[in-house]
């Protein structure tokens, strides 16, 4: 897996905890879709996912 730095993925985010939090339910996502076998994945899907998060390929919406 290479090394994203945090700033790199949390830019845009109000703070880096919220940053991980995203990051980790897009995982879980991605997770549950190799599962059901809609998607094949050959990478970890946190890697993925920091990846579209870096990309700005996530979106979201603060609900508050």
């Amino acid at each position: 897996m290479n090394f994203i730095p945090i700033e790199e993925f949390s830019d845009g985010m109000e703070n880096k905890y919220m940053a991980v939090l995203v990051a980790a339910k897009e995982a879980r996502r991605l997770n549950e879709l190799r599962r059901s076998g809609r998607v094949d994945i050959n990478l970890k899907p946190i890697q993925i996912a920091l990846e579209r998060l870096r990309d700005k390929k996530v979106v979201f919406k603060n609900n508050e």
